[in-house]
């Protein structure tokens, strides 16, 4: 039984049980090492580097349930407009609250000092993966997005891409139609022999560049951004249900037609919940045949998917 204790007492006191030369001079050892090690300075060590931001977690977010971080995003993106703009090939943005949307006093319990500055509010974007999965919808998809231009819209729909435009829900864009005053045939207003001036003649809507003036841009031009336009709203806004198109002015004419020219491809929209064409000129919009121009392109736009698909 004194053999299995020792065996199962610590080194150094089964070295003062039975002492010797030998052992004496490796507790002498050990004390000079010990010594040694309590008197030097700890060697600085580096932290190990930190991952890209792109594999990053956050932590405190991650570990909330699904249903609260949900309820964080919506309290941060909010429902706003979201007027873009654009120069040359970059894009800006001005967020404006909408008139209905809840005062930040009513959430000051949430944000108090940890408020989000919402010129920046994408950064929450990048904090990790699993959050950039969860947040990207809800960025795109609760703002109303406004442009005065549609070619705004066309190179911001090439800038996020076809997955991110897949998630936006609300536009209001311009359809820039004005009359041609210059275009062949007899002048607007025509002096007759006797020097009494006729009613003037209107032309039929025709397409007009809607940038100020010495712009490089053609009719031609125009036409083709316009195009494009219906089509991204046509073939990528799988997600899009609330369109509005804004126009100055709609004169009677050809162009409350129901078989016009520039509605032809805005009626191969389909899927949407809500559709409306604001006019400013208050007399074109309270005409009965605007009207009926009107519903008929609720009624096309509006109309179900093929394969039954509509937004939701």
């Amino acid at each position: 039984m004194r053999y299995y204790s020792l065996l199962n007492a610590p080194f150094l006191q089964r070295i003062a049980i039975r002492p010797s030369p030998v052992s004496d001079q490796m507790l002498n050892f050990i004390e000079t090492l010990r010594s040694f090690v309590t008197k030097t300075p700890p060697v600085p060590t580096l932290p190990p580097p930190s991952p890209p931001k792109a594999i990053q977690e956050s932590y405190f977010l991650t570990r909330l349930p699904p249903e609260i971080r949900l309820q964080i995003y919506k309290l941060i993106f909010g429902r706003d407009t979201i007027h873009l703009l654009h120069n040359k090939s970059r894009i800006s943005h001005i967020r404006i609250p909408l008139p209905g949307r809840p005062s930040r006093n009513e959430y000051d319990y949430f944000y108090f000092q940890c408020a989000v500055d919402r010129s920046h509010i994408s950064s929450l974007l990048l904090t990790c993966r699993q959050i950039h999965k969860e947040a990207t919808p809800l960025f795109y998809s609760m703002p109303v997005f406004r442009v005065s231009l549609q070619e705004t819209w066309n190179l911001f729909a090439k800038l996020i891409g076809p997955g991110n435009l897949s998630h936006v829900r609300f536009l209001r864009a311009p359809v820039h139609l004005q009359l041609a005053q210059g275009c062949s045939g007899p002048p607007a207003s025509i002096i007759s022999s006797r020097g009494s001036q006729l009613k003037a003649v209107v032309r039929p809507m025709l397409w007009e560049s809607s940038v100020a003036a010495g712009s490089s841009y053609s009719k031609d031009e125009e036409r083709n951004v316009y195009d494009e336009f219906c089509d991204i709203l046509a073939t990528k806004m799988y997600g899009l249900r609330d369109l509005m198109l804004v126009l100055v002015s709609l004169p009677a004419g050809p162009v409350r037609s129901l078989d016009a020219e520039w509605h032809r491809p805005l009626r191969k929209l389909r899927g949407l919940r809500e559709f409306s064409l604001e006019i400013r000129n208050e007399s074109d919009a309270e005409a009965e045949d605007t009207r009926a121009l009107v519903r008929f392109l609720r009624e096309a736009v509006c109309a179900r998917r093929e394969g039954g698909v509509c937004h939701v």
